[in-house]
């Protein structure tokens, strides 16, 4: 009877464990909130720059999926093939290209749209769209890195700046990325979003401006790094490991139960 009225028990609480267990697989996952992704120097250098990227890279902590770019170019059309905009892969060759003229300090809208399987970036003003779209990449995504980067110029370019201003993810503001370059220092910049799903929608403004002598190729450039890092499962994933380990215990407390019953029923 003891052995019974455990079983019993051992019984519902199986039930009850399997059914939250399940009801991670029902139930629909709630929306998720962006959040800042720490960025934290990997050498001596206390800034978070272009090494420590590629260190995230190279240790298998963030895959990148697609690149999402801005560049000075020759700030028009034409010009030796020198694209202003671009969807790329991660080798940095790109899957579609645009040309612009950006002017110098003029302020464009952008947006970035994921669905899951198609990419689509748009720079625009009042008057004008520049749309670029890719069906080359799929898949899920869980962060994004916004890069801005101004190179240092000359006696003829004494400063050149990029800025992201007015950043919109999902409707949820997160802030602004801007870097300046003098004749004598370049400047790298770095935003990092974690927590992010597909699909989504990233909204800003961006102008690109100098003194002097205009900046060529990528010595201006921002770029938007789309892909996936490290993190915990999901709760689906959670779920399946919990209903597996349930259904292991439970077999082991039945072959117990088996084995009890067969030495009480042996008994003199």
């Amino acid at each position: 009877m003891v052995i019974f009225n455990k079983l019993k028990s051992s019984s519902k609480l199986f039930l009850t464990l399997g059914a939250i267990a399940l009801g991670l697989f029902i139930a629909p996952n709630p929306a998720k909130a962006v959040t800042f992704t720490p960025l934290i120097s990997q050498d001596a250098d206390r800034d978070f720059d272009d090494t420590d990227f590629r260190t995230l890279i190279n240790n298998g902590d963030f895959t990148e999926l697609f690149v999402a770019e801005g560049r000075i170019g020759n700030n028009g059309f034409g010009g030796n093939g020198e694209r202003e905009l671009g969807i790329n892969k991660s080798d940095g060759s790109p899957v579609a290209s645009g040309d612009l003229v950006w002017g110098n300090g003029k302020l464009w809208n952008f947006s970035l749209e994921y669905t899951g399987n198609k990419v689509t970036y748009k720079v625009f003003d009042a008057n004008q769209t520049t749309p670029l779209t890719s069906q080359e990449f799929s898949g899920a995504v869980t962060d994004i890195f916004l890069r801005t980067f101004a190179n240092k110029g000359s006696n003829n370019n004494p400063q050149n700046a990029v800025s992201l201003t007015d950043l919109v993810f999902n409707g949820t503001s997160v802030g602004s990325l801007a870097s300046t370059g003098t004749n004598t220092t370049a400047d790298v910049d770095y935003l990092g979003l974690s927590n992010i799903s597909t699909p989504f929608t990233l909204t800003g403004k961006t102008a690109f401006s100098w003194l002097g002598a205009a900046p060529a190729r990528s010595n201006l450039a921002f770029q938007i790094k789309v892909g996936t890092s490290k993190s915990v499962p999901e709760p689906s994933t959670l779920g399946a490991i919990f209903v597996g380990a349930i259904a292991g215990a439970a077999v082991l407390k039945r072959k117990k139960a088996a084995s009890q019953k067969q030495g009480v029923g042996g008994r003199v």
